[in-house]
């Protein structure tokens, strides 16, 4: 049987294939690299535990936005780009405009010949409402469409209407989640001790699934195969008679086949690279191309390469005319969508602060202020900008900041009893310092007590579990708990309070102990973090917050965390500078060190005067009710008490106004106009849940600079908001570590969230009400399939609309040009990142905004005072024509 790749007007290939390929030496090297380039176009996915937000994309970031969509389109079926009918909706529910797609096509014109563009205004109008007047397709889903190189499986499946892609990755999920569970799976794979293509070997050679599944002698093909994943792909691709010419793009299609257990493999590579020589991923390619190599052998299927051209151009079949026109279209769209929140977060700053803000700049100097009750250092994340705008409306005695949420203190924290502990920083870090749980001195339990008794816990626990779950004990098991079991299921579906199970059930620690738990530096690192490394530690933070001066009588240090009941991806809601952990940890050992007198000493001798009665305490904002718990109370003074105290009453009363501004959200989330209060704490306890809260959705936006920019803003939860003045930032080290750290991060946060609307199917993980956790690091949608990774479906649609909607990140920096170039020119992942469109940058400069082109020129958006002016008639404009009822068409004058 021949079987032929897509055509193009080329001329066959004759005999170009792969020499020996154990014998050239020549050719192994060219394959090293071939495969270290193909490994760095997949983003690694995180463990459950340690679930984080990354751009999907970023390994092929090194390419435009656009260009980086042709180049998928080649090897997979996925998108990048809304559906037009979404942006037909848009227009005609006036949340896309006239004026946003003039200045899309004109930022067009400047990338194009002759600054032409291929459409007017008018011509876009009338397709928009062309689109929508037809109601062309789902304005949620991405068309599919077949992809030019394509696995021997998928080509066999398009040819001979099989379903043989679904049964090989249903096969691969089979062997790699008995390879890689962590504990969950109750008999465990013999071959875990082997690297991953060794365990798939092994137990292929022997599993009869495939020969089942009508595919002959495969059992007898992986027998064939050498023992080392190398080898077995360079034999596969011999086998295939791939030509070489294609083996990269090949090898990315079949990598791009089945993304999820890719970029599992490519976590667990970069996991090991320091203790060996990690082969994971190469082991999975080896694995998925043997199955195709293995189908093409039983079936008797010659695929003819021939059609893609010659082994030195590697010449691809194009996209038609009609579809690059289309695909350009949707991107002008969606720039159109960003210009749209571009003006609305730069017209949300008032003139009065902006004209006051520019004089100070101007005179080089700070306008001074009596001393605050307090000042709070919270998370960027954009779901702290609505507490803290709110929390500053309640009482002027109060200042806010935003850093990222680990606070510069790079630690893994182990709990009380704990060997190994969770890294609470960033994913581009490494944990450098570990802190333990220990009981204060006043504690009902002595600390040895305490930890023996946890870890009986924990045994009996496990033994508990391998009960319920063995082969013989798990009958007897529902047989004699059933019942108990069947009432407390009955109370948690009908509503009826039932306690928390972390709270309610014994972990070892006496009740009277639970608010005694300490933190402190592991002893063994105490030899290494002396007095010096403490003091900088905490002038790093210091000088990260913009806090130097002025300090307040109570400094918070806010870290944050979600609750959520029976929720895998509860670590997807925590605080991604933690590394999907609560900034708890990381906010009290910074508190501790700043409180230190040796400490201050040191910082004073660096022109940081601490006064004596400034207290710093460590705080966390529970996300989900809007909620603040101080921590570590009992060390502080007296002197503190009456402050703290009212510091809680503003910080109730800002959490009340937060959740009632929240509650139009969740209320019609829920169906229902509960009680704010209510309806988050069901939301946070309910095992049914499966939107405990929004998250980060509907993220858009960076903002670094002084909060007089942005205070008072409504900026509606969807902004990164982190503290900066260029003007106590003399060599722009502090600019740097935000252009690089936070900025970089909340782009990857952004295109996940980007990624996973545009193409759930490839991007997301599908609904929540069908995941099940897979070897407790990751999970399936059903029982089979490939590993999800993204966003759920419940976290970025609301049952009738989507509540994130697509939009890169547009950053915000105040500060003069020359410094932020500076950083451009001299990180290339940053200016990769703007040049290639993956973000926007815009730079106030002295009350004026200006705009980093992709050609990396600055051109000037004009006064900021205007923008805003603009803004408000915009909308003003927008809320009159939205009171009209809606009209099906209408043309470009219309507006």
């Amino acid at each position: 049987m021949n079987l032929h790749a897509t055509e193009c007007d080329t001329e066959p290939v004759v005999g170009e294939f792969l020499p020996p390929p154990y014998e050239d030496p020549h050719v192994l090297r060219q394959f090293q690299e071939l495969i270290a380039r193909v490994s760095e176009a997949i983003m690694p996915v995180w463990p459950l535990k340690d679930y984080i937000a990354v751009n999907p994309l970023a390994g092929l970031s090194e390419r435009s936005f656009g260009e980086t969509r042709e180049y998928l389109r080649i090897v997979s079926d996925c998108e990048t780009l809304m559906p037009l009918a979404y942006y037909a909706e848009q227009f005609v529910e006036g949340e896309l405009g006239i004026a946003e797609i003039e200045a899309a096509l004109s930022e067009l014109a400047e990338s194009e010949e002759a600054g032409q563009t291929p459409w007017t205004v008018e011509q876009v109008v009338q397709t928009l409402q062309d689109a929508y007047a037809k109601k062309q397709g789902d304005n949620e889903s991405p068309v599919r469409k077949r992809h030019r190189i394509r696995t021997m499986a998928e080509t066999c499946d398009a040819s001979l209407a099989t379903s043989w892609q679904e049964t090989i990755v249903d096969e691969i999920s089979k062997h790699l989640a008995a390879h890689y569970d962590e504990g969950q799976a109750t008999w465990k794979s013999p071959w875990k001790d082997l690297t991953l293509f060794q365990a798939w070997r092994s137990a292929a050679s022997k599993d009869l699934s495939m020969e089942i599944a009508g595919l002959p002698g495969f059992r007898e093909y992986v027998s064939s195969l050498p023992g080392s994943a190398r080898s077995a792909l360079l034999k596969c691709l011999s086998d295939l008679r791939i030509p070489r010419s294609l083996w990269e793009s090949f090898l990315l299609c079949q990598a791009l086949s089945i993304p999820g257990w890719a970029a599992w493999t490519r976590y667990q590579d970069q996991q090991q690279a320091e203790v060996s020589d990690a082969d994971h991923f190469l082991g999975l390619l080896a694995i998925r191309l043997a199955y195709d190599a293995g189908l093409g052998r039983g079936l008797n299927i010659q695929f003819n390469w021939g059609f893609y051209g010659n082994a030195e151009s590697a010449v691809l079949p194009k996209e038609s005319a009609a579809e690059v026109r289309d695909a350009r279209l949707r991107q002008l769209l969606l720039r159109a969508t960003e210009i749209r929140y571009r003006e609305t977060l730069l017209g949300s700053l008032s003139p009065a602060e902006l004209s006051e803000s520019v004089d100070r700049e101007s005179a080089g100097e700070t306008v001074s202020t009596d001393r605050k009750l307090a000042q709070l250092a919270f998370c960027i994340d954009v779901r702290s900008e609505r507490f803290r705008r709110n929390l500053e409306r309640v009482s002027d005695e109060v200042e806010t900041f935003g850093v990222a949420g680990f606070f510069g203190m790079p630690i893994e924290s182990i709990e009380l009893g704990g060997c190994e502990g969770d890294h609470h920083v960033p994913a581009l870090l490494k944990p450098s310092l570990r802190v333990r749980e220990t009981l204060s001195a006043d504690a009902q339990q002595p600390e040895p007590t305490t930890v023996e008794s946890r870890q009986r816990c924990r045994d009996w626990r496990a033994l508990w579990q391998s009960f319920q779950t063995s082969a013989v004990g798990c009958f007897s098991f529902v047989e004699t708990t059933g019942l108990w079991y069947g009432v407390k299921f009955a109370k948690w579906v009908l509503g009826f309070p039932v306690a928390d199970p972390s709270e309610g059930r014994w972990d070892g620690i006496h009740r009277r102990d639970r608010d005694k738990v300490a933190l402190a530096i592991d002893p063994t690192d105490l030899q290494t973090l002396g007095e010096k490394e403490q003091v900088q530690l905490a002038a790093s933070m210091l000088g990260a917050v913009g806090l130097k001066s002025d300090f307040a009588r109570l400094v918070v240090l806010c870290g944050h965390a979600s609750q959520s009941a029976n929720n895998p991806l509860a670590a997807a809601l925590d605080c991604g500078a933690c590394g999907g952990h609560s900034g708890e940890p990381n906010a009290r050992l910074a508190a501790m060190l700043l409180n230190r007198p040796e400490v201050r000493r040191g910082l004073s001798e660096q022109g940081i005067e601490i006064p004596e009665d400034t207290c710093f305490v460590a705080a966390l904002h529970n996300t989900t009710t809007d909620q603040l718990e101080f921590f570590d109370q009992d060390s502080m003074p007296s002197r503190v008490s009456a402050d703290l105290d009212q510091l809680k009453a503003m910080a109730e009363q800002a959490g009340l106004q937060t959740r009632q501004e929240r509650h139009v959200e969740t209320a019609a989330q829920a169906g229902e106009s509960s009680n704010a209060d209510t309806l988050v704490q069901q939301l946070a306890t309910d095992w049914s849940e499966v939107r405990p809260e929004w998250g980060l959705a509907g993220n858009a936006g960076f903002v670094a600079g002084p909060r007089s920019w942005t205070r008072g803003a409504n900026l509606d939860g969807r902004s990164f908001l982190h503290s900066y003045d260029h003007r106590q930032d003399e060599d722009g080290t502090v600019l740097e570590t935000i252009m690089t750290a936070p900025m970089v991060v909340a782009h990857w946060i952004n295109m996940q969230y980007y990624a996973s609307v545009a193409d759930h199917g490839r991007f997301g993980s599908g609904s929540k009400a069908v995941h099940n956790v897979v070897g407790q690091f990751g999970i399936l949608s059903g029982n089979g399939g490939d590993l999800k990774t993204g966003m759920a479906w419940q976290s970025i649609h609301n049952g009738k609309r989507f509540q994130h909607h697509p939009l890169r990140l547009q950053s915000v920096i105040v500060a003069p040009r020359e410094k932020i170039q500076a950083v451009i020119d001299t990180h290339a992942v940053v200016r990769n990142l703007l040049a290639g469109g993956w973000m926007h940058l815009i730079a106030i400069d002295q009350g004026r905004a200006f705009r980093y082109g992709h050609d990396g020129r600055w051109r000037s958006l004009g006064d900021l005072g205007r923008l805003q002016s603009d803004t408000q008639g915009s909308q003003n404009r927008r809320e009159r024509e939205n009171a009209r009822p809606p009209q099906p068409t209408f043309a470009a004058s219309d507006a």
